[in-house]
């Protein structure tokens, strides 16, 4: 029988899951209730990905590292970075050596959602220490990279220069294109700053083609939001505000709470600037509540949640 990539899938996955466990052949049930929750996630139905990871994990399925991870990364998506920190490092104690590299690198990008910068690059250096001078050298290159936006982010622009050039020459070595999206998207996060609008949007640019080419909706995402910032700066108004709500569009439909937030909190800048005061307010107060519940669930107080601007 075919399984069609919708949600009739994931509920077919889930009734052959619970028909398994009422049965009392809770293996069978366990490996039903992984790939419902595959396919879920697959459609960004994170909230019921997460359900039918717990329930697989409950019943003892024979990978725990693999389904802790899988919940880490759809709690991150969903914000509730605690419990996916809880998750990576389960997931990580319970790895072999060769899953420890891209664990750790996860690891990293979780601390820096927090603004936890220490924390972050400690994780990138463990992994770049796991990959290895003979380690796969796009990874090195995308561990570069997001360690690069981690010295951004903490204001070491000179360091995140560095950083981003270990990235680039290390991804235009081996020539992937997912590795140099993902550059491109630093180096014009880097050019803007700097005040060189017409090189930011040219890496932007091409950071996007490579995203869109690869079917990369995250990077994508990355990249159309910082490329509007680059038009702003600009004064390219309209443009710009296209360029967020496309954006926003794909965010909302992966289910990633923080950047949504924060696209919605740039486009009711942009809003505002065109005179738009009222489409603005909603905007700008659904970004309010979001950040609001992100910080809330971190337990402490943690601005840097509420800076995100671009990533």
């Amino acid at each position: 029988m075919r399984i069609r990539g919708h949600r009739e899938g994931e509920a077919m996955f889930g009734l052959i899951a619970n028909h398994f466990h009422s049965a009392g052949q809770d293996g069978e049930a366990a490996d039903y209730f992984k790939l419902a929750g595959e396919h879920a996630r697959g459609l960004y139905a994170n909230a019921e990905a997460l359900a039918h990871f717990q329930s697989a994990l409950a019943l003892g399925h024979p990978q725990p590292a693999a389904l802790y991870e899988a919940m880490g990364d759809v709690q991150t998506l969903l914000g509730e970075y605690r419990a996916a920190l809880h998750s990576y490092e389960t997931s990580a104690a319970l790895a072999d050596s060769q899953a420890l590299a891209g664990l750790e690198h996860k690891l990293g990008t979780l601390h820096h959602r927090r603004g936890e910068w220490e924390l972050a690059e400690s994780h990138f250096q463990s992994a770049l220490a796991s990959l290895g001078d003979d380690g796969s050298t796009a990874e090195r290159a995308k561990v570069y990279a997001d360690w690069g936006l981690t010295a951004y982010r903490r204001g070491e622009f000179d360091r995140a220069r560095e950083l981003v050039g270990k990235a680039l020459q290390l991804a235009e070595t081996v020539g992937d294109p997912r590795a140099l999206a993902q550059v491109h998207n630093l180096l014009g996060i880097l050019a803007n700053r700097a005040g060189d609008l017409a090189l930011a949007q040219h890496h932007l640019e091409h950071s996007l083609g490579l995203a869109g080419q690869l079917g990369d909706s995250s990077t994508r995402v990355a990249a159309m939001n910082n490329l509007a910032l680059a038009h702003a700066a600009a004064g390219a108004l309209v443009p710009a505000q296209s360029l967020v709500e496309a954006a926003l569009a794909i965010c909302v439909s992966q289910g990633d709470r923080h950047r949504e937030a924060a696209l919605r909190n740039n486009l009711a800048d942009l809003l505002y600037a065109d005179g738009q005061s009222e489409a603005a307010l909603a905007h700008l107060k659904q970004a309010v509540a979001i950040f609001a519940e992100i910080g809330a669930e971190t337990g402490t107080l943690q601005p840097e949640i509420w800076k995100l601007v671009e990533w």
